[in-house]
């Protein structure tokens, strides 16, 4: 069992290559690391409130710097608790950079189109334009890819994806060798959707799916706008954070020029200096992980719902295309099989080929018919599974915005709480003196 300490461990500097880790119970993997940055212990405080599947949970932990020739990137301790026939192992422990997060969300994505993949932080724009290898934007992006990975194995397909096996279990080694034998074949899959041209209009008024779009751009443009709000009360949060200590300042100042209330004036000084660090820790500190960052994890996983839904778009405009299609050769099959007979002398001539226009439309027709059905299958069952996805995505984002609103109610009851018993206490000392 993993004590306190080893989950909170900071971020190694490390000079070597990754070493692979096989099927183990848990133990501290830096032990033999040569050097310590310096990052703060508390990176790993940032946990995300997530339900789990009881028979398998995730946890990602220890980021770790890499140093290489060529370049210096991160790495992070994935840690999988399993309880399934086709893990052999209980427990596994291995370390994964972010590309290979990159790598598993394109399997996976491949290899189900047609459901809700969850998305993964940004490459480098998660926090602005901080530093990549700083303690916000590494902790921030090891939660973020710790919820990527919840959310897949949460999920009652993606959860079964041999891709994810291996990510979870494969060491280093293994690892390197199964992405690269699967790389050939990703690139030709890829981008195999949504062939169909961007300019054509659905002809149907959809009852069902249109509502959904609408939703989820509202929904979208309400996020960012309260995330562009908080950023701004962030801002003045910590311009309110100096200022009162300027003001904390002041009053002690204050009280060594009036010694007849310099005790009252003193008290006033550091309790205003300590609610000033009390909106430090709990409003300034948690906004990252409390608001911001799951804003901004939600406008991206709602992109992910509505690029699914845009795959089901495109097998309706490709259903429509090929009814259109069918519907143009019935009318022309009519209107030869309709036409007058010429009272010209060819008349012999013209008959022929009308019989032959007759005779290949009487071919292309049931060929279309099969064409359009199916077309219209395929329709109907990326619909069916559209329809479990965005229910299941519907439960999962009824529980996160709940854990979102949960902590951020949280912290300012803590805050506000610290500023009320920190007053009420001057309050009474001055009362007695």
């Amino acid at each position: 069992m993993m004590t306190e300490q080893q989950h909170n461990t900071a971020v190694l500097e490390v000079s070597v290559e990754e070493k692979g880790v096989t099927p183990m119970s848990p133990t501290l993997l830096n032990d033999t690391s040569p050097t310590l940055i310096s990052f703060p212990s508390d990176i790993n405080d940032f946990q995300p409130k997530l339900d789990f599947r009881y028979d398998i949970q995730v946890h990602v932990d220890n980021p770790q710097k890499i140093i290489e020739p060529l370049e210096t990137y991160i790495t992070y301790r994935v840690t999988t608790k399993v309880n399934r026939t086709d893990y052999p192992h209980k427990e596994y422990v291995i370390r994964r950079r972010y590309n290979d997060f990159v790598w598993l969300r394109q399997n996976t994505a491949t290899e189900y189109p047609d459901r809700i993949v969850p998305p993964l932080p940004a490459k480098h724009t998660i926090l602005g334009q901080l530093d990549r290898y700083s303690k916000e934007f590494v902790s921030c992006r090891m939660v973020l890819l710790e919820r990527f990975l919840s959310r897949v194995v949460c999920h009652p397909i993606l959860t079964e994806d041999k891709h994810l096996r291996i990510f979870l279990t494969a060491n280093a080694t293994e690892f390197a060798m199964y992405k690269k034998r699967g790389a050939g074949l990703l690139r030709r899959m890829s981008n195999s959707l949504n062939t169909i041209s961007v300019s054509y209009n659905s002809r149907q008024v959809d009852f069902e799916f249109d509502p959904i779009r609408s939703h989820l751009q509202g929904l979208s443009e309400k996020l960012t706008m309260l995330e562009k709000v908080a950023q701004r009360i962030h801002k003045e949060r910590k311009e309110l954070c100096v200022e009162s200590h300027q003001l904390g300042a002041a009053f002690i100042e204050w009280s060594s020029n009036e010694q007849s209330v310099s005790v009252a004036l003193s008290r006033i000084g550091h309790t205003i200096n300590a609610n000033s660090s009390a909106l430090r820790q709990y409003l300034i500190s948690n906004f990252i992980c409390d608001w911001a960052q799951p804003l901004k994890d939600y406008v991206n996983y709602i992109e992910c719902v509505r690029e699914t839904l845009g795959k089901r778009d495109s097998l309706q405009i490709q259903y429509e295309q090929s009814l259109m299609e069918l519907e143009k050769k019935k009318a022309d099959k009519d209107k030869v099989a309709n036409d007058e007979k010429p009272l010209m002398s060819f008349w012999s001539k013209s008959e022929t080929d009308k019989e032959e226009q007759m005779e290949k439309m009487s071919q292309v027709i049931p060929k279309l018919v099969s064409i359009v059905e199916t077309n219209q299958e395929r329709l109907d069952a990326c619909s069916d599974v559209f329809r479990q996805e965005y229910g299941l995505w519907k439960c999962q984002k009824k529980t996160d915005f709940k854990n979102m609103l949960t902590a951020l109610a949280e912290s300012h009851i803590q805050y506000y709480q610290h500023c009320a018993t920190s007053w009420d206490l001057v309050f009474k000392r001055m009362a007695t003196e």
